[in-house]
């Protein structure tokens, strides 16, 4: 699969119709222009978090238009449009609505970043060999269940209730010595492990994971998209990614890919 395709897999950019049209020269220069919009974001993340919290909104509103720009240059025209919302609307809404409103929006943001990075890593790692994530087989009785790892109890119940009522069988663990217990005994279809934990990080917990003989994919749950925290990921052997805070959308669209 080469870029092309893979970029047509990322729902927030709109660019079917003009990927088409576009020459491979065209392609490389969109690519570059991607991974300036990766390479830029976590710096605009931090300015708008400093703005808002300290109430700058003139400062907030400017460096939301920068990032709306951008948005617009890369074509991911529905989120440059959430963007022109926020700032449209910014004089009439609360601070505490802003807030809310600003962790949802820059949610969407790192994950279309994290999109933009896994699309171009396996585009870059096909040819040397780079393994992809299977799909999960699951049980005999066709159950397929899911391990989550995980310090913060907050979290794991919001994946438990993302969960319900869908036919997978969900297991919250809080930490990584506890999951490798567990793994004795089970033989999960799913892993969905929080990177920054104590003891036992995400990256050494999926390393003993895969020592263990288990070859279920693995997704990290992350609110990080900086390039050095995302590739050290995937060279962990990242399936796919869950941004916090995670919503149920998220949850699955994101497993549903596995099993």
């Amino acid at each position: 699969m080469k870029i092309r395709e893979r970029l047509f897999e990322i729902a927030e950019l709109n660019i079917s119709l003009r990927l088409i049209e576009m020459r491979d020269a065209q392609v490389d220069e969109y690519v570059r222009a991607l991974n300036s919009f990766v390479e830029d974001f976590p710096g605009r993340q931090a300015e708008l978090k400093s703005a808002l919290e300290s109430k700058d909104y003139l400062a907030f509103s400017k460096c939301l238009v920068a990032v709306r720009d951008t948005l617009t240059e890369i074509y991911a025209d529905d989120l440059a449009e959430e963007c022109t919302k926020q700032i449209n609307g910014l004089v009439a809404v609360k601070h505490e609505k802003i807030e809310a409103y600003m962790t949802y929006l820059l949610s969407l943001l790192s994950m279309l970043s994290i999109d933009i990075q896994m699309a171009i890593y396996k585009d870059e790692n096909d040819a040397g060999g780079i393994k992809p994530a299977e799909l999960a087989e699951g049980s005999e009785t066709g159950q397929k269940s899911i391990l989550a790892v995980d310090d913060n109890a907050f979290f794991l119940d919001t994946l438990k209730k993302a969960l319900e009522g869908s036919e997978y069988k969900f297991y919250g663990i809080k930490s990584g010595a506890a999951a490798l217990k567990f793994l004795q005994d089970h033989d999960p279809d799913l892993f969905i492990l929080d990177i920054e934990m104590p003891e036992m990080d995400g990256y050494e917990l999926a390393e003993r994971i895969e020592k263990a003989g288990k070859t279920a994919p693995i997704i990290y749950l992350t609110g990080n998209a900086t390039k050095e925290y995302v590739l050290k990921a995937l060279n962990s052997g990242a399936a796919d990614f869950i941004v916090k805070p995670v919503t149920q959308k998220q949850v699955l669209e994101r497993i549903g890919k596995f099993i």
